[in-house]
């Protein structure tokens, strides 16, 4: 008879699986996938009055809006994204499109509000109503109807008179709005518009005339163009990556964890189809930086059940039976886990709120990572690993990693053996040679940043950068010369691509789009080779390259105190300094590599150290977690004390710290190795972001808070009052 533990275990993974068996296929499909995925291009646009100085209110923004995506519509296009942004700004992104130039043509111009008459012919436009003057307000049985007023009354007294009686009809661009008929002459330039509307339609139609009246202009301060053929690649070359790392990550959990790994394997499954499936319930849009915070979750989640399961291991050697070393190992965890998490959904709240676009889709993939890792990585596969030691059928502790001659008998377990001292390596002793390290790197970052700056991308500089994919490799000096021979000089070319058929341009102008000189470089390239040739684009006006890297800097220091408040309140202010110093000092670490190889700076560098940020807390505060642990049970008396608890901890949580950072580094390396052109500096920013972080919080960051604990070691002790102590 099949044990009603494991009937229950293998009835929740049949179904489990079943579900995601059937539903992958249209999940996967329907994933909104970024420009920088699928191609097509994305535009922000800055709006303001076509005439004179008014105000952009924010009726106009969002009518002009409906107007671009209608216009958009128009041509047939899939899925496009058209929204206002902050004051004056709108942003259009539109993927698939051929002919480029010719639907950012049509959407520069502005708005046209036309009245026209039954043959078509136009008798009124938008710039001949009075500025703001269109109202809804209602006639004597309470319907609403829209009041409006025309700048010339002469010209409307004449208009009225021609077609008393017949249909004026209100356009949008081509797109009929609404046929009110004529039903009187109007000499005082006023009149009202009224039929079956509710108060919302009556309301946008007033909207319509008044932005017609003050139609706004648009200019392009932000652009990026991928070519399909080039997001396509973007797309596979990635999602290859992933399967190798995801295959690596599965053994290793399987090879090191035995029946866990395998559970932890089938969570890990359970949790990536979850993820997509909210994603795509949400409507959301999967990017390059969506697919960084996806690494980092994935790393996180493997991070919570190598918690776990180490905790477990521990019980099991301390001579623990198998179920009660699950109990205490997850009641264990679970503090590290939940404050390790907390951390970095601190650090994505902030980013989603004064992040945009790329940046707010990282937060938001972060943020859910977060939640679901919790729910499927700690809980659901504490379930299943409950049922089946609760089955008595796995007793063997070699399925859960730990050999029988680890073991220690619980009776054997005494106080004294507890209190072993520690012989392992002298992590705290060592602390001069790692901050030297660190202060050696720090000094040449310092240096190089005075001297040569950062290779700043456009993003942040401002102006043009055009990465054009050829039929054929070509080298630098034909690449310079093709260039040359279209009429343009560029700050820098580059020649990249697994074949030499990639030419990467940096101009610290903006290429003008109404002269359209990015078309006219890419024929250039295009007539060089004699086929076709794909391209990405990426505009950025000074104006947003300033505030990319205010926001950044805002973005991070923002982050940087909340996380201190947490900490100090969760663990003690010793903890959080030197959490945040560490947190710090791997950013700085990576800025300076950068700084000193002279490698660009994007925004996808940004999402990197955005990723190093939250792995770089939640790697500190699980060994924080554990020194806290040990801290309860312990009496200090001297520096020494200090010193062997910290090594202690240190050692108890090494085996984890180097798992995790394992399986994370090598889906980055598999990135950097088989992912696409554009997220392989991210791959490298985030390699070395991640090495730093294993090193930082095990050889800065508790060493740091050593120092600062030891000085309130030397505190003299406060001298206790007796019985006999009197006030005078």
């Amino acid at each position: 008879m099949l044990n009603k533990r494991i009937f229950a275990f293998l009835l929740t993974v049949i179904i489990s699986l079943g579900i995601i068996g059937v539903t992958s296929p249209n999940i996967v499909k329907d994933v909104r996938l970024g420009l920088d995925l699928k191609g097509g291009f994305e535009i922000l646009y800055e709006a303001s009055p076509l005439e004179g100085e008014g105000p952009v209110t924010k009726e106009a923004l969002h009518q002009t809006a409906r107007s671009l995506l209608e216009r958009v519509d128009a041509l047939g296009t899939d899925e496009p994204e058209i929204y206002p942004e902050g004051e004056n700004r709108i942003r259009v992104r539109i993927p698939g499109i051929e002919d480029e130039a010719q639907v950012r043509e049509i959407l520069k111009k502005p708005a046209e509000l036309t009245f026209r008459g039954p043959d078509g012919a136009i008798e009124l436009r938008g710039n001949d109503f009075v500025e703001g003057a269109a109202k809804v307000g209602f006639d004597e049985v309470g319907r609403p109807m829209i009041m409006i007023e025309v700048k010339d009354h002469q010209k409307w007294k004449e208009v009225s008179q021609k077609l008393l009686g017949q249909q004026l009809s209100i356009y949008l661009d081509d797109t009929l709005l609404s046929a009110p008929v004529v039903q009187g002459v109007f000499t005082d330039g006023k009149a009202t518009i009224s039929g079956s509307y509710t108060y919302d339609q009556a309301k946008e139609l007033a909207d319509t005339i008044n932005l017609g009246a003050l139609p706004l202009a648009l200019s392009e301060v932000y652009t990026q163009s991928v070519g399909a053929t080039l997001g396509q690649m973007s797309l596979q070359q990635t999602l290859f990556a992933g399967l190798i790392a995801a295959i690596f990550i599965f053994v290793f959990m399987v090879g090191m964890y035995r029946l866990p790994g395998l559970v932890a394997t089938f969570t890990l499954i359970t949790y990536t189809w979850a993820l997509l499936l909210i994603y795509n319930l949400m409507n959301a849009t999967l990017t390059l930086p969506g697919i960084a915070a996806f690494i980092l979750g994935v790393g996180m989640a493997v991070d919570a059940n190598i918690i776990t399961y180490e905790r477990l291991k521990d019980e099991l050697k301390a001579g623990k039976s198998l179920y009660s070393s699950l109990r205490s190992g997850s009641k264990n965890s679970i503090r590290a886990i939940m404050d390790a998490n907390i951390t970095t959904v601190i650090a994505a709240a902030v980013l989603f709120y004064l992040g945009t676009g790329a940046i707010r889709g990282f937060a938001i993939m972060l943020m859910l990572s977060i939640g679901l890792s919790v729910i499927t990585n700690v809980y659901f596969s504490q379930f299943l690993l409950s049922l089946l030691l609760k089955s008595n059928v796995f007793k063997n502790p070699s399925l859960f990693g730990v050999r029988k001659h680890q073991i220690t008998e619980l009776s054997k377990v005494d106080s004294a053996e507890k209190k072993k001292p520690y012989t392992g390596f002298d992590f705290i002793g060592h602390r001069k040679w790692y901050f030297t390290f660190s202060g050696i790197v720090t000094v040449l970052g310092i240096v190089m940043l005075l001297f040569s700056g950062l290779n700043l991308g456009v993003d942040f500089k401002a102006g043009t950068t055009l990465d054009v994919s050829l039929s054929q490799s070509i080298n630098r000096d034909e690449a310079l010369k093709v260039l040359g021979d279209a009429g343009y000089e560029a700050e820098n070319v580059t020649i990249g691509g697994a074949n030499q058929d990639r030419v990467t341009i940096r101009f610290d102008r903006v290429l003008s789009a109404d002269e359209g000189e990015v078309r006219k470089i890419v024929d250039a390239y295009a007539a060089h080779t004699g086929g076709d040739v794909s391209y990405e684009e990426n505009t950025v006006d000074p104006i947003i390259a300033r505030e990319l890297v205010q926001k950044a800097l805002m973005a991070l220091g923002i982050a940087a105190i909340a996380m201190v408040i947490y900490v100090s309140v969760r663990f003690e202010w010793r903890f959080a300094v030197s959490a945040v110093l560490a947190l710090l000092h791997n950013v700085f670490f990576v800025i300076s590599i950068f700084s000193i190889f002279q490698l660009e700076v994007d925004l996808t560098f940004i999402a990197a150290i955005l990723t190093i940020v939250g792995y770089s807390i939640n790697d500190t505060i699980v060994i924080f977690d554990r020194i806290r642990e040990n801290l309860r049970f312990a009496k200090l008396k001297s520096f020494a004390d200090l010193t062997e608890l910290t090594n202690r901890s240190l050692s108890q949580t090494l085996t984890r710290s180097i798992y995790t950072g394992v399986n994370v580094i090598f889906a980055c390396i598999a990135i950097f190795i088989w992912g696409g052109e554009p997220i392989r500096l991210f791959a490298l920013a985030m390699t070395i972001g991640l090495l730093i972080g294993m090193y930082s919080s095990i050889f800065f960051a508790s060493p740091l808070w050593v120092l600062l604990k030891k000085n309130d070691l030397n505190k003299p002790a406060k001298p206790k009052k007796t019985d006999t102590e009197t006030v005078q």
